[in-house]
């Protein structure tokens, strides 16, 4: 491979990952299947390249599903790998080709891991401008210095690896000890409980704290989408009895979650026109995953898109500093069907502006509510059912000898990704303006924000198995004689499942109630991970 070669397939590769490709990275660009065709198509054989990523991509598209993109790097797999075995001869089948593979998967974690935890620190260094109001340096801060650095991290190791052989590369991968690998999931894991803790801070108040421990307790048992409907059912059941026990003159639904410091009275001076709505889409679909960070995720690419909104309706600075702050806190979900919940906060923004009594933990609740069942449900529809059809009729075709399929893949896959991100966008501005205008004039507005607060709870309670899934590890057992006893599985799985993490979300919440810094907890965290790391392999558990 010449060096011109490996530039343009590593310049394509940063491309994929970046934000700059109409939120169709994830969804096309970084799939085996495209990516092995055109870097095929750089070296001569595009046919070969789709037939070998085509290989890959039905196994890999479980790894997509991480729509924050800081799990192991599956557009690695077609840009660098599906090269390297082109030029080598290697078979999807041989054992050579799954140890370069293999290695491809640790490089692509640790790349992820020095994306997420710089892009972390970057949204530590935006809640400075946001403390000041400062709305352009929070959007410009959360999307230029993200890009450059994924750019970086992207094209250069990129470039290394396609100059180097697939034995070499293995051998590399081989020498990252066990221990700092751990050490890397565990910064990880540790930094994604500081956030649900931070968020949990605002949502968890009156009867919040309990409904993020009944999503906590269910999330072992059901999926995410039937959880939240269980959720949802709860929330509905429990606004409708507070709605019914209200006195004249007096709102329970507010002093129960924080008092609002808005006006009772609906003005609707300030009006969003349609352009400044789909500019918030505009730059959510470009920038959603563009400061994917292990705190908060999505947080840096979701205040870029408020950011034209918070501009049109925040008059004063003490109302840009509110509204930057409810945007920076923690938001993850695939992001076109996710859309919808983007389009809602608009709306709800523009009525808080108007007068509406929407205080801080409301809005905050209702962008966390939907997070976890809009993620599960888009990912079932986009990811597991069109990207899986469509992979596997562009792989038959390309085993067929054609490239039909890749094109087919390409085209439909990409008018879907924008067409239902932007239709999910405009059915939740649209539907949330017309419910809250119905829900005032029928005393519904109060128990619905009520009800979207204990939702919000109750999925941040749903979310700490998922992002914060610790245990001790395999090796760690005692052997006494010819038994071998396992702290995991014999105290803590059998008393309380779970238990470490939400003991150490719990944790963080404490310290953060307590005025401890969120950047000092950030430190605090890795710190810990590292301490963690070694001292498990000091004590032989890898």
């Amino acid at each position: 491979m010449s060096v011109l070669q490996a530039a343009l397939i590593a310049l394509m590769y940063a491309f994929a990952r970046s934000a700059f490709n109409a939120g169709l990275g994830g969804y096309v660009l970084s799939q085996p299947l495209v990516a092995g065709t055109l870097a095929g198509a750089l070296l001569g054989d595009p046919l070969r390249g789709a037939q070998i990523g085509g290989a890959f991509n039905l196994g890999t598209l479980a790894l997509s599903q991480l729509r924050v993109r800081l799990g192991p790097d599956i557009a690695l797999v077609g840009y660098v790998g599906v090269p390297l075995m082109l030029l080598s001869g290697l078979r999807p089948d041989e054992e050579a080709t799954a140890a370069l593979f293999g290695a491809l998967l640790v490089f692509g974690t640790v790349l992820s891991f020095a994306r997420g935890l710089f892009n972390t620190l970057i949204a530590h260094w935006v809640d400075y401008f946001a403390d000041r109001g400062q709305i352009e340096a929070v959007a410009i801060v959360s999307v230029v210095p993200t890009q450059i650095w994924t750019v970086l991290t992207a094209f250069i190791p990129a470039f290394g690896m396609l100059l180097f052989d697939a034995p070499t590369l293995g051998g590399i991968a081989t020498s990252i000890p066990a221990w700092l690998q751990a050490a890397l999931r565990l910064t990880q894991t540790l930094l994604a409980a500081l956030g649900i803790a931070a968020s949990l801070r605002l949502v968890a108040q009156g009867s919040g704290f309990a409904y993020f421990l009944l999503g906590w307790a269910l999330a072992p048992f059901t999926g995410l989408v039937q959880a939240t409907l269980l959720g949802v059912s709860a929330a509905t059941i429990h606004a409708y009895l507070t709605r019914r026990t209200l006195s004249a003159g007096r709102d329970t639904l507010v002093t129960d979650v924080l008092p609002s410091e808005q006006s009772e009275v609906y003005t609707a001076r300030r009006q969003l026109a349609w352009a400044e709505a789909q500019m918030a889409f505009l730059l959510w679909m470009f920038f959603h995953d563009a400061g994917a960070n292990f705190e908060r995720r999505q947080n840096l690419g979701f205040a870029a898109a408020l950011a034209p909104v918070g501009r049109a309706l925040c008059e004063t600075l003490e109302e840009r500093i509110a509204l930057l702050r409810r945007t920076l806190t923690l938001f993850a979900t695939e992001w076109t069907f996710g859309a919808a919940l983007v389009g809602a906060v608009v709306a709800l923004e523009e009525r808080r502006a108007n007068g509406e009594a929407i205080n801080d933990a409301e809005l905050v609740g209702a962008k966390l509510s939907g997070m976890a069942a809009l993620n599960a449900l888009g990912t079932a529809i986009m990811t597991n059912g069109l990207a899986s059809l469509l992979v596997a009729i562009g792989v038959d075709l390309a085993n067929a000898g054609s490239l039909l399929g890749v094109a087919l893949f390409v085209v439909v896959q990409s008018l879907a990704v924008i067409g239902v991100g932007f239709a999910s966008f405009n059915l939740g501005f649209g539907y949330v303006r017309r419910f809250a205008e119905r829900a005032r004039l029928n005393n519904w507005l109060r128990p619905a924000l009520f009800g979207a607060t204990r939702l919000g709870a109750f999925t941040l309670g749903l979310l700490v198995p998922v992002f914060v899934p610790l245990s001790l590890p395999e090796g760690a057992a005692l052997t006494i004689g010819s038994v071998v006893w396992s702290p995991q599985t014999r105290v803590l799985d059998a008393t309380l499942p779970n238990g470490i993490p939400l003991l150490l979300t719990l944790s963080l919440w404490v310290l953060l109630r307590r005025r401890w810094q969120p950047l000092t907890l950030f430190g605090v965290c890795l710190i810990a991970a590292v301490f963690g790391g070694a001292v498990a392999e000091l004590l032989g558990w890898f």
